[in-house]
């Protein structure tokens, strides 16, 4: 899938979330990444991300200390085949140990009791490095980013969807190839248990460069509640 020997690139990623009643929240932020081959397969360095925005606004206060957490593990690898399956993460431990430095200069800064507690729940991805790959590749960026075409019964977890702590998980088949690019449409849908959703669907489109990379990835997903309603969830990558 992937033609290319070393490339840096910049992608567009926009989540926007509609909830029953009508109200909407997104968030934005521009991801940069650089690419080369490493042995049989590639290397997907993740530079970090900027521009990031909640709803048109510049995170503010405890926003804005949940991504310094997670911008502080940046730069880290992540190894993939040329066919974009994700097999590991290059130097857990280098990860581990620069994480934690900038952790600790974010508890400084904010001596906060609160600002603590939050960084032990980052700490719990580090208990190991397969626990660290798992919930790295399964975030809803590099989920789409490294999509397998070829592949069936593909998963996509939308975490804190329909709310916070709640998650939603469509299950799609194999996709069609439609205008350069490949479609998928699924209505295999369930949750974490809650025993309220009553129906979804979910729509994925994917168009690639020459290079194997994606151009553009649309990703809309509608669910149903008991007693509550329709709640709606559209995600975008695009390329810069």
């Amino acid at each position: 899938m992937y033609d290319f020997e070393t490339i840096s690139v910049e992608y567009e990623f926009c989540s926007c979330v509609t909830f029953a009643n009508g109200h909407k929240s997104s968030f934005r932020k521009v991801e940069q990444i650089k690419v080369g081959k490493a042995n049989d397969g590639y290397s997907f360095t993740m530079l970090g991300s900027s521009e990031e925005t909640i709803d048109g606004d510049e995170p503010e206060e405890w926003n804005a200390i949940i991504l310094q957490f997670g911008k502080a593990l940046c730069p880290y690898t992540l190894l993939a085949t040329g066919d974009g399956e994700l097999t590991g993460v290059q130097d857990f431990e280098e990860i581990k140990g620069h994480w934690l430095d900038q952790r600790q200069e974010i508890i400084d800064y904010y001596n906060s009791y609160l600002v603590e507690k939050e960084s032990d729940r980052f700490y719990l991805a580090f208990n190991s490095e397969e626990k660290f790959f798992n919930i790295m590749k399964n975030n809803m960026f590099p989920r789409l980013l490294f999509w397998q075409d070829n592949l069936q019964n593909q998963k996509i977890e939308i975490r804190d969807f329909p709310a916070a702590k709640r998650l939603t998980i469509f299950t799609f088949s194999g996709g069609k190839r439609d205008n350069g690019g490949i479609f998928y449409e699924t209505y295999d849908v369930h949750d974490e248990g809650s025993g309220r959703l009553l129906s979804g669907k979910c729509t994925l489109g994917i168009r690639r460069g020459a290079d194997g990379l994606p151009e553009e990835v649309l990703l809309k997903a509608q669910i149903e509640e008991q007693d509550t309603g329709y709640f709606f969830k559209e995600i975008t990558l695009k390329r810069l």
